[in-house]
């Protein structure tokens, strides 16, 4: 019998939601209540897998208008970090951020006033994302696999990169094979987020959707869709979609790519990523 076991697009971290995850300074994702960064399942034929460690980092990219007048641009370079035990999955996620124009990092998405026009500098240490989740159910016949999750996002960035407040997310995964070599993955959550002084934050609920390609035990090709509640007054909720790829160089050495578009003016309007994983 098969069962699922996650193996992050970037290092780790998706939704794909994170995708996504996959997605920097984008849709939110469920799995870890900040930058989705599209999650790729990946199959596996072990019953009861060795424990797997991951340490990954990269650069991701991305920029849009959110709603103001002029762009944002952000840089973000992450350290994360992944242990798979079993059917229990940690995970840690900490970027350096490098943000460019009048959007603010809130809810691990930015948001801005229409009337920004303000190019402002400024750059730090981002928040730190913690993640744990349990595999409840594997695949078995119809049933997919199901992962119920929660996750902190703790301010430990200066509150001229995030809110300086902590945020919390709860969040259920799905995984299914539709035949060998394609997976269906989909992720819903809700999200709890800490209002700084300059923005009245709304929770909400985000969810995920893709479709894993794995034509070889090397390669998995694929994309996701995700989607925010919106996080502020005045902005529809955001919309994303992100098609990735993800490489084996060897046996314990990982390459992930990624871009991604929104759809609407409260997303990004571009961006993309890419993530070296050591894996042991």
């Amino acid at each position: 019998m098969r069962i699922l076991k996650l193996a992050a697009a970037l290092g780790c971290i998706g939704m794909a939601a994170s995708v996504h995850g996959a997605a920097h300074a984008g849709a939110t994702d469920p799995q870890t209540g900040g930058k989705s960064s599209a999650v790729i399942p990946v199959q596996d034929s072990d019953a009861l897998p060795a424990p797997r460690f991951e340490l990954a980092t990269g650069v991701d990219y991305s920029a849009g208008h959110y709603g103001a007048a002029a762009d944002t641009t952000v840089w973000s370079i992450p350290i994360d970090a992944k242990a798979q035990l079993g059917r229990l999955r940690l995970q840690a996620s900490l970027p350096y951020e490098f943000i460019n124009g009048p959007g603010q990092m809130v809810g691990g998405v930015i948001v801005s006033s229409s009337s920004g026009t303000a190019t402002t500098r400024r750059s730090g240490l981002g928040d730190l994302a913690l993640t744990g989740a349990y595999m409840v159910v594997r695949e078995s016949g119809i049933l997919p696999s199901l992962e119920l999750g929660g996750s902190v996002k703790l301010p430990t960035a200066p509150t001229y990169i995030g809110t300086g407040q902590t945020d919390y997310t709860l969040s259920a995964n799905l995984y299914k094979t539709l035949v060998p070599g394609v997976m269906l993955f989909g992720s819903a959550g809700y999200s709890w987020l800490g209002s700084p002084a300059v923005y009245q934050l709304r929770n909400g609920v985000m969810a995920s959707a893709g479709l894993n390609f794995r034509p070889s035990p090397k390669a998995n090709y694929g994309f996701s869709f995700a989607y925010r509640d919106p996080v502020v007054t005045g902005l529809p909720g955001q919309a994303i979609v992100s098609p990735y790829m993800t490489y084996r160089i060897g046996r314990g050495l990982g390459i992930t790519a990624y871009a991604m578009g929104g759809l609407n003016r409260a997303s990004p309007r571009v961006g993309a990523g890419l993530r070296l994983s050591l894996m042991r």
